[in-house]
């Protein structure tokens, strides 16, 4: 049974393009811990937000993206407005 992880990201309009290009340049290390990239949704109302769809062989393993070095190092490259809002789901 597939598991989801849906996360929103706001960031400021000079550093989405940075926020995404980075995103995007970690998919193969997500993809060690069984993390596919799914979806991409940008914000129909705010172009500097996005709701990135992740899907996952097993959320544990998943959640350890979160805690991995190439995560923290990631994310000091980036700049966003406010906290990452995590959504979790399993499929039916």
């Amino acid at each position: 049974m597939a598991e989801h992880i849906f996360i929103r990201v706001s960031a400021t309009a000079e550093n989405y393009q940075n926020w995404e290009d980075t995103h995007n340049s970690c998919e193969d290390a997500r993809k060690e811990l069984g993390i596919t990239d799914g979806p991409f949704y940008k914000d129909a109302t705010d172009p500097n937000s996005a709701l990135v769809h992740l899907v996952v062989e097993d959320m544990d393993r998943a959640m350890g993206w979160f805690k991995d070095p190439r995560f923290a190092a990631a994310n000091a490259k980036v700049t966003l407005e406010g906290d990452r809002e995590l959504y979790f789901a399993k499929q039916r």
